[in-house]
């Protein structure tokens, strides 16, 4: 590392130490000594990953917290991506999607987000601008990370629509095989569970009920009802799936009952998706209450 870049590293994680009231004496344990981080705060040494983390640990801040404090509390450009592409999903705002894409790529990183963003123009308008090409880019990228990051989970939750049936079990599978990597990133865990969502309902609207049977079950580890938005829209594709299977007039009438605690809560934007997907499956005209 710029020994420059070293020595503020370092400044930065005294201030963070000495402004929560802790000694080089108290942050130090088995594998951190406290000539490490003296040296550390000093710009002489780069602590290894794993010591680092044991500091970060030692003043009780999560990696998350103190890398986004020495961003000047700004968020990263995939987060800062990924909420504007909620907005425009919200506004159904084709302009401001078709604003976001960049003409000239320069590298493969570049292109994933305007496949991400083509990704939600398809779902808004139903006209698709991702070639075949874009779509083994995906998913050849997806599949060689091992240890995916905020990054590669926007990008699977953006892009499920324009994947197969096939790749998307093995991409999700993968993805909930590795709950124990997201356990300790809160932020993580909500978008595994939004995308392990999402893919519930894309296989149960491709009538891939055995896999939505699979991604049904897996989900009940996931959810919670302090998540209400998220249990409701749970239950809601719980009964959908039902539905499919057995034409239940009563559970027309339950899944009514979720999109209206939806439109209590004003998650208009997901009460819209449900009551499109409970039109297709049934004759229910929903009325709003």
């Amino acid at each position: 590392m710029d020994k420059q870049k070293l020595t503020d590293l370092g400044e930065f994680y005294a201030t963070q130490r000495i402004s929560r009231g802790y000694t080089q004496d108290q942050v130090a344990t088995k594998g951190l000594s406290k000539s490490q981080i003296s040296n550390f705060e000093n710009g002489k040494h780069m602590l290894s990953a794993s010591s680092l983390l044991l500091a970060i640990r030692g003043i009780h801040m999560s990696a998350n917290e103190f890398f986004y404090a020495l961003n000047n509390y700004h968020a990263s450009t995939i987060q800062v991506l990924t909420a504007r592409l909620i907005k425009i999903q919200e506004s159904e705002d084709m302009a401001g999607a078709s604003r976001l894409l960049k003409k000239a790529p320069k590298s493969s990183h570049d292109v994933l987000q305007n496949v991400m963003i083509n990704s939600v123009i398809k779902e808004m308008t139903g006209h698709n601008q991702v070639t075949l090409r874009e779509v083994n880019l995906v998913g050849n990228y997806l599949t060689s990370i091992d240890e995916w990051t905020e990054f590669e989970l926007s990008i699977f939750g953006f892009c499920i629509e324009i994947l197969d049936v096939g790749d998307v079990y093995w991409l999700a599978k993968e993805m909930l095989e590795r709950t124990e990597f997201y356990s300790e990133l809160v932020l993580n865990q909500h978008i595994v569970r939004r995308i392990s969502l999402h893919v519930f309902a894309y296989m149960i609207v491709r009538d891939e009920l055995a896999y939505a049977h699979y991604f049904r079950d897996q989900l009940k580890t996931l959810m919670h009802e302090r998540w209400l938005t998220d249990w409701l829209r749970y239950n809601f594709l719980k009964k959908l799936l039902a539905f499919k299977l057995t034409k239940e007039p009563q559970l027309v009438g339950d899944m009514a009952a979720s999109i209206d605690c939806l439109m209590m809560l004003d998650a208009k934007l997901l009460a819209k998706k449900l009551i499109k997907l409970l039109s297709a499956t049934t004759d229910y005209a929903y009325k709003e209450t």
